[in-house]
């Protein structure tokens, strides 16, 4: 794996451009969600891929890393926020592992981005979700994904344990020629700590079922995309 990745996970930090370390966790993704990442395009040969939302740019090295190491492929990131919300680190750490060949990076909402890509006929293999994590903000993100997702291809959505984030795969998977691919988990909770997520998702009215283990546990849900989409017009399955 790029020293720059082994680097930020051992120290659990990454540099600005003075060189100030700044912790990495929680905003970033997690080792084994990136390495989940990584060997997901390296299996499925994916050479398209897009994510929605940078930050430090974790994901990003995991996922130029695979297209690096498989010499084919590019990415692209949308994230308005790169320079002002997280000092261009995103940016900074592609540079420095020697990835940002394989990185084209846009610093706009991806509701203004997506549209121009359909527009440009783009074709994606995998798209990871994890802009807006409010459910008409990433709504939006897989409908104009969707549009130019191979079939064949893969979407990932992050925080799967938000409501918002698992009523839109629900949407998906009941609606749309998709099917679930893999859910990954995060280290899994101590019951103390689950029980102060769940008292406190329940107090703010965001679970209708407590016991429900991808609230706790989950973290990235894949799905695989099987056909174009053939409904009918009037089609809709409640979910």
């Amino acid at each position: 794996m790029n020293s720059i990745i082994e680097e930020i996970y051992k120290t659990g930090r990454v540099q600005d451009d003075a060189g100030k370390l700044i912790n990495a966790f929680p905003h970033s993704t997690r080792y084994e969600i990136g390495t989940f990442l990584y060997n997901l395009i390296q299996e499925e040969k994916l050479e398209k891929t897009l994510e929605i939302g940078m930050a430090y740019g974790l994901s990003t090295l995991f996922i130029c890393q695979a297209h690096h190491d498989r010499e084919i492929g590019h990415h692209i990131a949308v994230d308005p926020f790169q320079s002002k919300a997280w000092k261009s680190i995103g940016l900074l750490n592609s540079k420095r592992a020697g990835l940002d060949n394989r990185l084209r990076f846009f610093e706009s909402y991806s509701y203004e981005i997506l549209p121009k890509l359909v527009e440009k006929g783009e074709q994606l293999d995998f798209a990871f979700i994890d802009g807006s994590h409010l459910f008409d903000d990433a709504f939006i993100d897989f409908f104009y994904i969707d549009k130019i997702l191979n079939v064949g291809g893969f979407i990932a959505f992050d925080d799967i344990w938000m409501p918002a984030l698992k009523q839109l795969v629900n949407f998906v998977l009941k609606n749309k020629p998709y099917e679930l691919f893999t859910i990954s988990t995060t280290v899994p909770l101590s019951p103390l700590k689950r029980s102060a997520k769940i008292l406190r998702h329940l107090l703010q009215g965001r679970l209708k079922d407590p016991l429900d283990p991808i609230h706790a546990a989950a973290q990235v849900c894949t799905l695989k995309k099987i056909s174009d989409d053939n409904r009918p017009w009037d089609f809709h399955r409640s979910f």
